[in-house]
């Protein structure tokens, strides 16, 4: 996973947002994110878990660029302020995350997705990001 990420940060997310925008890669990333928790969600077979661990270093590539969207859009004085701000919705959507997906776990492992009912909702909630981007 680190070897993807330092790829996809080092040698992808620059010409892709020369490509398309920053705007864009956001919602590129998000989308992949939600392809990713799905492919988690229903795999049958370890290869498509491994090919959703390579997706999911393309998702790596959405924070770094909300942060220089933000970066770019303040003042030099607030620049503290909102790297601050964006790093506390982080821990908190890294505090919230988990409850929230342990509680869709707890109610719908009985599903016909069983345990991966909680990676089809996540990859949903991606999906509400991709639109909440464009």
């Amino acid at each position: 996973i680190g070897f993807m990420g330092l790829l996809a940060q080092g040698v992808f997310l620059k010409p892709l947002n020369d490509c398309i925008g920053e705007k864009l890669v956001v919602a590129f990333c998000f989308f992949i994110g939600a392809v990713d928790n799905v492919m988690y969600g229903l795999a049958q077979n370890k290869s498509t878990i491994y090919a959703a661990v390579a997706l999911s270093a393309l998702t790596g590539m959405a924070f770094p660029t909300i942060s220089a969207i933000k970066a770019n859009n303040v003042a030099p004085s607030e620049q503290g302020r909102i790297q601050g701000a964006l790093y506390s919705l982080q821990a908190l959507a890294s505090g919230v995350g988990p409850v929230l997906l342990r509680f869709v776990y707890s109610r719908a492992k009985e599903s016909p997705l069983g345990p991966g009912s909680m990676f089809v909702f996540a990859g949903m909630l991606y999906l509400v990001a991709v639109c909440v981007a464009c």
